[in-house]
């Protein structure tokens, strides 16, 4: 299958509010929520495209002729390349009727462990998406990261019951979903999160790898290592949380450096 075939066959399955253009920028969707797109004037989505491609790859072509080797082990899990499918939630709300939150995770987990990979699986007020993503996990051995958002702790506990028992590799939370437009006065009800809570967090983890995605500054990331993150994913959410916030590409170098 060619490129412009999933693109029309995407076209089929998905809409009215995401458009399945031929490049994904955030121009077609801005300020669509719901819907794929940046929050405010949508220019978060936009920004976050635009510095990416500032980005280039060089080339060296004096080496041993055989093939790269682009693996990479991350908390025990090798990969093919060091690329993971995103969290994404709510498909029905942003991306159209085919798929429902529970499909689509069964079939991302399979899939991206197949590709040598691993899924990043996505969150929801509905209970039945965590146990879903549980047991596509459960399936796959573990291959995955299955995401809670910055529910109470309370909440938190209780998925975190469900997701342990598939045994993945790391669990995340994208703490940047504590400011999306569609999860507010919502239950149970979503919020930033204090060093303390994260600490309090991280305990419930059980030694399993935390990862916290949603970190945007340097002081962030140093707030995430005192907590005791595992790792961190630079996000700002796809413009969907803090509208003319910078791009991840801008903001990446410094937080490395930092930790």
């Amino acid at each position: 299958m060619t490129y412009q075939e999933v693109l029309e066959n995407a076209r089929t399955c998905m809409g009215p509010h995401c458009k399945s253009c031929p490049t994904c920028n955030g121009l077609g969707c801005r300020n669509a929520i719901p819907g794929p797109g940046a929050k405010g004037i949508g220019t978060g989505f936009i920004r976050n495209y635009q510095k990416w491609q500032e980005l280039c790859v060089n080339m060296d072509t004096i080496c041993e002729n055989k093939p790269a080797d682009t693996s990479l082990t991350l908390f025990g899990q090798t990969v093919d390349l060091p690329v993971f499918a995103a969290p994404v939630g709510a498909m029905q709300l942003h991306y159209g009727d085919k798929y429902d939150d529970l499909a689509y995770n069964d079939i991302l987990v399979a899939a991206c462990a197949q590709a040598g990979i691993a899924a990043f699986t996505g969150d929801g007020t509905n209970p039945a998406v965590m146990e879903a993503a549980a047991e596509a996990l459960k399936n796959q051995k573990g291959r995955g990261v299955p995401t809670i958002k910055p529910w109470n702790l309370e909440t938190i506990r209780e998925k975190l019951a469900l997701v342990k028992a598939a045994e993945p590799f790391a669990i995340a939370m994208d703490i940047d979903a504590a400011g999306l437009p569609f999860l507010k006065n919502l239950q149970p009800p979503a919020g930033s999160k204090t060093v303390a809570e994260l600490k309090e967090i991280v305990k419930m983890m059980e030694g399993t790898p935390f990862i916290l995605k949603g970190i945007m500054t340097v002081r962030g990331a140093e707030k995430a290592l005192e907590a005791g993150a595992s790792g961190i994913v630079v996000s700002n959410h796809g413009g969907r949380v803090l509208d003319q916030c910078p791009a991840t590409a801008e903001v990446l170098p410094a937080i490395a450096d930092a930790v």
